[in-house]
């Protein structure tokens, strides 16, 4: 009979925002690209753009063992620290407005973008929280958070929703 996985790896988002993400893709590309003339700046790029895409951050929960760690990963090697819980009480989603003024380059006009991002953490009895997850798109987060929950054998809490 197989084992059953009992670690849950939630996976928040990269560490790097966008432009680092091209700039990692180009080191990459440009490694690979000057690999017969000059192998070693090509090595030295090539490994700089896979730990620039590679790497991102999560919350890994283990039920049986009753911990958590929150971690950054690089080259797929997790880094963190496993803390212990003694139960946990739900995850639950928040709303948060998010605003972005742009300006341009030539003249003093500029305008804001505001949206809603759905933020989703996880809190334990002891009353601790952990971020877990965060989307625009609240159904595409609410499916996530509920294949979580079933793992986690527990609720999730939208409070977003006014009563």
């Amino acid at each position: 009979m197989a084992e059953q996985k009992t670690t849950v790896d939630v996976k928040s988002g990269t560490l790097f925002p966008l432009p680092f993400l091209v700039l990692g893709a180009i080191c990459f590309i440009a490694g690979a690209g000057v690999f017969v003339m000059h192998p070693i700046i090509s090595i030295i790029l090539i490994v700089g753009g896979i730990l620039i895409l590679t790497s991102y951050e999560g919350t890994e929960i283990d039920p049986s063992s009753k911990t958590y760690r929150e971690y950054n990963s690089f080259l797929f090697i997790k880094k963190g620290k496993a803390k212990t819980y003694q139960g946990i009480e739900k995850i639950f989603i928040n709303s948060a407005r998010v605003s972005q003024t742009v300006y341009t380059a030539y003249s003093s006009k500029s305008s804001s973008f505001s949206s809603t991002e759905y933020n989703a953490y996880l809190k334990f009895n002891e009353g601790e929280k952990v971020f877990l997850l965060s989307g625009k798109d609240k159904t595409k987060l609410l499916k996530k958070l509920r294949d979580i929950s079933r793992s986690l054998n527990t609720s999730v809490v939208d409070n977003t929703v006014r009563r």
